[in-house]
């Protein structure tokens, strides 16, 4: 595969996703993997999502809904491997899953790094 050179503004034609530093250099974090990592990555840009499609609780907690087989697509990955990414950011608890059945997609709480104050 021959890839091509950027040109005058093209630089500025993609989007990006963002992943904080803090979850890719603190210790707490280190069983994390790089995938999970990324994958929280991609929960934090469906925040954007939040205020349009009204994704709040009754205690005003956001949540994003971001079906299993969109992950997979997202990420090029197994629907197996999806899984053990969401558990990785579950265990570490950066990610909390309420289950709604019937086949819906679970409702996914992303936990913000900021420590809470005391």
């Amino acid at each position: 595969m021959v890839l091509q050179y950027f040109y005058s503004n093209q630089a500025d034609e993609f989007t990006f996703i963002r992943v904080p530093k803090r979850i890719l250099t603190e210790n707490i974090f280190s069983e994390v993997s790089i995938q999970a990592k990324l994958l929280y990555g991609l929960f934090l840009d469906r925040l954007s999502m939040v205020e349009k499609n009204h994704w709040t609780d009754e205690e005003g907690r956001v949540y994003i809904i971001y079906p299993l087989l969109e992950i997979e697509g997202d990420l090029n990955i197994s629907r197996r491997k999806a899984l053990v990414c969401m558990n990785e950011l579950e265990n570490a608890g950066l990610l909390e899953k309420k289950s709604r059945g019937h086949g819906m997609p679970s409702l996914l709480y992303i936990k913000s790094l900021e420590r809470e104050s005391a």
